[in-house]
């Protein structure tokens, strides 16, 4: 196959077969054009990335994660939204997967909440309609691009992960791309299945955010400032001995966020979310502030060797 239609990127630490992306793209009828899979072994998925990139042949390159699986229709859906000229990158939703544990269950749910994550919850649940994207609607790990777009802004920032995608999608808006959210496209991934390793995804993240500003810059916006406002009302409600009142502002906001979770969601899911929901901002918040820290040290180097590799796990010369 020549040129393929669309090339598939997949960042792994080691290659595995039975992985949920690959067996779902051997199970899913190839789209019209035929698809180039590329899959990309390291511990640095932004430079893995961009590795799979130089060796892509696809005219449309679609990222997902490995743990992810295609929802029925992908490949349709995604040969209708580019037949809209206007179209240069489109995304949609990362849904749980089906059978979902209880901590799943209850982290997605939180992740869904407009009360919680704002405009986020698009990249985790289907959200109006067909529209003009940011990055604040749009995931890694369902996202299709044009392949000329990269000639035209470049690859992804080396220097980051995650958040890579956050600082790419700000170039393309500066150079005026055309994103698109598509509430159709649809893939499942799993959700983190404990608290803890949700809290350092929350930590990583919110780090994440403020190491941007070592690529794009410092500026100044709603999303920067927030976690300073959550902590400096957090320790102002501290300092001035209102334990209470804060324990009754947790409470309170626990049972706002319990009584409009997902009607879906069972009433002993709905109990915890609630109360946990406050941790949600806090957590991410702290890894913000920890994101300033770091950023008097020097990037750490992540210098691993990446692999090339087929489909079926050969090395790509």
């Amino acid at each position: 196959m020549d040129s393929p239609r669309y090339t598939v990127i997949l960042p792994m630490s080691r290659y595995h077969a039975n992985e949920p992306a690959l067996v779902s793209l051997r199970e899913t009828p190839p789209p019209p054009g035929g698809v180039q899979i590329l899959v990309a072994e390291g511990e640095h998925p932004a430079r893995q990335r961009n590795a799979a990139l130089a060796r892509a042949r696809g005219d449309i390159l679609v990222f997902l994660d490995n743990d992810c699986s295609l929802a029925s229709g992908y490949w349709q859906q995604l040969e209708a939204d580019f037949t809209r000229p206007e179209v240069e990158i489109v995304g949609g939703p990362a849904l749980l997967r089906p059978h979902a544990t209880f901590w799943e269950e209850i982290f997605h749910a939180l992740l869904t909440h407009l009360l919680i994550v704002g405009t986020v919850s698009a990249r985790y649940a289907p959200v109006g309609g067909f529209r003009a994207a940011t990055q604040t609607d749009l995931i890694l790990c369902n996202l299709a691009v044009r392949r000329s777009i990269f000639d035209k802004i470049g690859p992804l920032s080396s220097d980051l992960y995650p958040n890579e995608e956050n600082e790419w999608l700000d170039r393309a808006r500066t150079a005026g791309v055309g994103a698109y959210y598509d509430p159709g496209l649809r893939i499942f991934r799993p959700q983190r299945a404990a608290p803890g390793p949700m809290a350092l995804t929350l930590l990583r993240y919110g780090m994440g955010r403020t190491r941007q500003f070592r690529v794009s810059g410092w500026r100044p916006t709603f999303h920067q400032f927030l976690p300073l406002m959550v902590l400096a009302t957090l320790a102002a409600l501290l300092y001035c001995r209102l334990e209470i009142e804060f324990v009754i502002l947790w409470l309170v906001a626990s049972a706002i966020i319990a009584l409009t979770c997902n009607s879906l969601l069972g009433a002993w899911r709905r109990i915890v979310a609630g109360l946990i929901a406050p941790l949600i901002p806090l957590t991410y918040a702290v890894g913000q502030a920890l994101g300033w820290i770091a950023l008097l040290f020097p990037a750490p180097d992540s210098s691993s060797e990446i692999i090339l590799l087929n489909e079926r796990g050969e090395r790509i010369s």
